[in-house]
């Protein structure tokens, strides 16, 4: 099958590789209809990398396809079964394992960085992480399942009601769909900060109600003239905005870290979170979040069609990656049937 490997800092090779096949009695292989591009896999590109992965991994790990072979213990999903998966399969016995707290796995196996993933005609994972999602769904809708899960983990710590105000910094698809969870909320105003103009307008296209550039406007400022006190929930979808995040939270309110940027390391002003009692929260991956993420999309209740601004075969993937890069592309799909 033609596929889409790292093959080392900087180098995306597309090549034929073997298909997956069955090796525990719990596997299943998935035909893939759709793979989005995330910003890890820009990372991850990156030289030097921002994120680093195991070279000669297929890269890819946002999937909806279709179960065409399965293992002999397999019982929940069957070949035929249409299913999103969670692209990090744990152990299930590790401390954290057994905590549920499975996104910490100490074991974990991150599909499209550790083993390989879905830039390619098909993928092998177990039955333990792949979820069933409705045959009717548009498959660019449902290719949005798994960034979706991991937003809903960290959406659940803030727990967001009417009135409450929001700060997103960073309109990439994490933060489009954040404000659109925001405003089925009824969060009010909610504020975006992000650089680039074309996501400005997807910003306000998906539901932002002030929407403003941090190269030429004071965030903090702006959103302390909008709201008095400053905002309830801050929320850095772009890994290393800390403090910027808590210069824009209310006393008593909450910054919500959600990107991750290993090679960022901001200086953090410890006595201005204290002297607030603002709460900072941290949030990773998915847990037990995949269910509720594909009854969301299923409901639509977000309008996540408008986000989608690029399709590309296996064989343009470099190009996606640089739309991506440039912060052209919102969510840039791969098709390995073009």
């Amino acid at each position: 099958m033609k596929a889409a490997v790292f093959e080392k800092i900087g180098v995306l090779t597309i090549k034929e590789v073997p298909k997956p096949r069955l090796i525990k009695d719990d596997d299943v292989i998935i035909e893939i209809e759709l793979c989005s591009i995330c910003g890890t896999d820009v990372h991850i590109m990156n030289d030097p990398p921002g994120y680093i992965a195991t070279p000669g991994t297929i890269l890819g790990h946002e999937i909806v396809g279709k179960i065409v072979e399965k293992g002999s213990k397999v019982i929940t999903v069957d070949v035929g079964d249409r299913v999103v998966l969670n692209p990090n399969n744990y152990c299930g016995t590790c401390a954290y394992c057994k905590s549920n707290l499975p996104n910490f796995c100490e074991n974990i196996e991150a599909m499209g960085i550790d083993v390989d993933g879905g830039f390619a005609e098909y993928v092998r994972t177990s039955e333990k992480v792949v979820y069933k999602i409705s045959p009717k769904l548009p498959a660019e809708i449902a290719a949005f399942a798994e960034p979706l899960a991991c937003l809903i983990n960290g959406f659940q710590k803030i727990k967001v009601q009417p009135g409450d105000s929001i700060t997103i910094v960073g309109a990439g698809t994490i933060g489009l769909m954040f404000i659109q969870m925001a405003k089925a909320a009824g969060a009010y105003p909610v504020i975006v900060s992000e650089p680039s103009a074309r996501r400005r307008e997807f910003a306000l296209n998906s539901g932002a109600d002030y929407v403003i550039n941090p190269k030429e406007v004071d965030i903090s400022a702006f959103v302390k003239e909008k709201t008095g006190i400053g905002s309830k929930y801050v929320i850095d979808v772009v890994g290393n905005q800390i403090m910027e995040c808590v210069k824009c939270t209310r006393k008593g309110g909450s910054v919500l870290l959600f990107g991750v940027n290993v090679k960022a390391v901001p200086s953090v002003v410890q006595s201005q979170i204290t002297q607030s009692e603002i709460s900072i929260l941290g949030t990773w991956l998915a847990n037990a979040t995949f269910p509720k993420a594909a009854e969301v999309l299923e409901s639509g209740v977000l309008d996540l069609k408008k986000l989608v601004t690029n399709t590309f075969s296996l064989d343009h993937v470099h190009e996606g990656i640089e739309l991506l890069r440039q912060g052209v592309g919102v969510e840039v799909l791969i098709n390995p049937k073009l």
